[in-house]
């Protein structure tokens, strides 16, 4: 099942927001299921929008170039 558009997109404003952040506190930061932002995350990794950082543990980061780029907004097709 494909995940929700809405939550991918409020995935991507709060990764603007911050430099890197777990699965868990972006589901509480936005306020959805984690089970549904684990799905969001999923697929905005594979669609090379988001990626996975190992530093003692596993992190999400907005990829650099949509980090960077203040007029990007994730929108999804």
């Amino acid at each position: 099942m494909a995940a929700d558009p809405a939550i991918k997109v409020k995935v991507c404003d709060y990764l603007k927001s911050v430099k890197q952040a777990k699965n868990r506190q972006i589901a509480e930061k936005i306020g959805e299921d984690k089970k549904a932002v684990d799905g969001a995350i999923a697929e905005l990794a594979n669609e090379g929008v988001v990626e996975y950082i190992y530093v003692t543990t596993s992190f999400v980061v907005l990829k650099e170039e949509f980090h960077n780029n203040p007029d990007w907004h994730y929108t999804p097709s």
